[in-house]
């Protein structure tokens, strides 16, 4: 027994160790990949909303206030647009802060009834948001270029 306790305890260390850059590298691709999917469901290959995206808007997700076209041109742009520059790392806290709204807006008036996986989204951009953009970002380009130390790194 005593074994089994000292390889869980090596292996706890050992992911311990693991770098936060290296966790928010995957977690600025795996969610701006996820969203950038989901935005390629909503449009055919010449990026025009397709007549399923409409309907769903109109039938379906019902977002109060804002137009069902408006509202479907408004997420397919965002999912496309934030989740790209989340994958290169470029406004990254914006670009995960605008996930994390469109989140809540699924959440709140769209399906209120899948929060477990907003809230495995929520926490993924929120710890983003916390921490930055981590390794391999534009981000790190553009203080460079404008002779800045990172915020974050």
């Amino acid at each position: 027994m005593s074994s089994l306790l000292d390889l869980y305890s090596q292996a706890t260390d050992r992911l311990k160790a693991v770098p936060d850059n290296l966790i928010l590298l995957m977690a600025r691709v795996g969610m701006g990949a996820f969203f950038v999917r989901a935005g390629q469901t909503k449009v055919d290959g010449d990026f025009n909303i397709t007549d399923t995206t409409l309907y769903l808007f109109r039938e379906e997700y019902k977002v109060p206030v804002i137009p069902p076209e408006i509202a479907a041109m408004m997420a397919t742009t965002a999912e496309h647009v934030l989740g790209t520059l989340l994958v290169i790392g470029l406004a990254t806290r914006l670009s995960a802060l605008g996930l994390l709204g469109m989140t809540m807006v699924i959440q709140i008036f769209v399906y209120p009834g899948s929060w477990p996986d907003h809230l495995l989204w929520s926490a993924v951009l929120i710890f983003i948001i916390a921490r930055g953009h981590g390794w391999l970002a534009a981000d790190q380009l553009v203080c460079k270029f404008i002779n800045r130390s990172a915020p974050d790194k």
